[in-house]
């Protein structure tokens, strides 16, 4: 196979960054927006999250089935993503749309349009991520992948989501009017990238497909061990950056009394989170992917407990901490999205069958399941401790702001390193497996 072309790269990780804009948008503002401005209880919130999953749980497998036995002449993949992104951005407006309805019809409009945004994202987000396996086999160029898909997603979409959102929702005259206006440029972009990424990106990786029935799904999962230990150290590295984003508006706006250094926050994050992005893919050819990942983790862990204990007055400090955990945090980033393609060679070495959507499209769920718990929890923890939109907050509800936004994704980031010790997925034993499925391959056919 003729080696990826910079084109092939580029064209194919710019899709994260429309993929993003939808991630980041809800994953920062939404819980926030819903609590503060389209006024529903914390409660109907954290049901809303968590329904949503179980929703998932079931339509991710269904799509991880039908696109594994899809077959186009652009595909598998890559018409769904073309399809389902100009859906995809209506509903990411209609989202941050506060309808003229009773409170009543605003929960069964809220629960209409944020379920039916879950079912389109699976149609393309798992199809985009699923492309990662059959854009190439070779480990460092599926590294290169996930770092290039690592840049457009965390250094432009998140840092785009965390400096712009407030500043433009700013210049309207209220709230309401500012967080749709956002939501519909975020949507429009995002639609352009995503069509563009679909028609661009190419499926190179062919390989002879074998076909199995639904029921299939479970053992596909159950035998993949890597793809299991990997889904863990995944939900809770996920959960890490989850519930520090989801709590640090209330954060800025409450603890520290200053919402605007938010967007101020962030900026510095920018030069932090490009450092980790070029330092990933030189440490990772020396060490491997597992070794940054753990070490990653630990750094990130040790830096949320530090900033718990900076005097709040300490505004240089405080950001010191948090870009030293940016950088760290991005080795786990870019690690864990390179690793995912190589549990789909195990899967196929250990069962011996070939699919790329099922276990990707299970990565896809425990990474929407990470968002939705890690939001969910963070509502609930608000509101058992007292906390009431736009009022001034009791000591007891800012230590528990302050624990979410520090302690809580420092005990998540812990989990995620001991949790690596169980993933045996090394470099040599890719390369292994690669050869006996190359082995297998030559048997049958001949």
């Amino acid at each position: 196979m003729k080696p990826l072309r910079k084109f092939d790269i580029f064209s194919y990780g710019i899709g994260d960054f429309g993929i993003n804009l939808h991630f980041q948008m809800i994953n920062f503002f939404f819980a926030y927006f819903l609590t503060d401005i389209f006024g529903i209880p914390l409660f109907h919130v954290m049901i809303l999250l968590l329904v949503s999953r179980v929703i998932d749980a079931i339509t991710d497998p269904i799509m991880g089935y039908i696109a594994d036995h899809t077959d186009t002449q652009w595909g598998k993949y890559r018409p769904y993503i073309c399809v389902g992104a100009i859906p995809l951005g209506i509903i990411l407006a209609s989202l941050f749309t506060v309808p003229d309805l009773s409170q009543n019809l605003k929960l069964v409009y809220i629960y209409i349009f944020y379920i039916t945004h879950g079912i389109i994202f699976t149609i393309v987000g798992m199809p985009y991520s699923s492309i990662s396996a059959v854009i190439t086999q070779d480990e460092q160029e599926r590294a290169l992948v996930s770092t290039v898909r690592m840049f457009f997603a965390v250094i432009v979409g998140m840092t785009i989501i965390g400096t712009c959102t407030i500043p433009i929702k700013d210049l309207f005259e209220s709230e309401k009017d500012g967080f749709f206006a956002v939501a519909g440029i975020y949507a429009l972009v995002s639609a352009i990238l995503l069509i563009y990424s679909g028609i661009s990106a190419k499926e190179r990786v062919r390989v002879k497909k074998d076909k199995f029935e639904f029921k299939e799904i479970f053992p596909i999962v159950s035998k993949n061990k890597a793809l299991l230990v990997l889904s863990l150290a995944m939900f809770l590295n996920t959960s890490v950056w989850v519930v520090g984003n989801a709590v640090g508006v209330y954060y800025f706006k409450y603890v520290l009394e200053n919402e605007s250094l938010y967007s101020v926050f962030w900026k510095w994050m920018f030069p932090a989170n490009l450092l980790g992005l070029i330092l990933t893919p030189i440490l990772t050819k020396k060490f491997g992917k597992k070794s940054l990942f753990m070490f990653g983790s630990i750094v990130v862990a040790i830096g949320y407990f530090a900033r718990h204990f900076v005097p709040l007055d300490n505004l240089g400090l405080f950001i010191g901490i948090s870009m030293a955990g940016s950088i760290t945090m991005m080795f786990c980033s870019i690690t864990q999205w390179g690793m995912v393609p190589d549990t789909v060679e195990y899967g196929h070495w250990k069962t011996g069958i070939r699919s790329e959507a099922i276990p990707i499209g299970f990565f896809s769920f425990t990474f929407k399941l990470a968002m939705a718990i890690g939001v969910a929890f963070t509502i609930f923890y608000l509101d058992l401790n007292g906390y009431v939109a736009n009022q001034e907050l009791s000591e007891q509800t800012l230590d528990a702001v302050k624990f979410l936004f520090n302690i809580l994704p420092g005990i998540f980031s812990v989990g995620c390193f001991i949790s690596l010790f169980y993933y045996s997925l090394d470099r040599k034993k890719y390369n292994q497996i690669l050869s006996e499925l190359s082995q297998r391959e030559k048997a049958n056919e001949a």
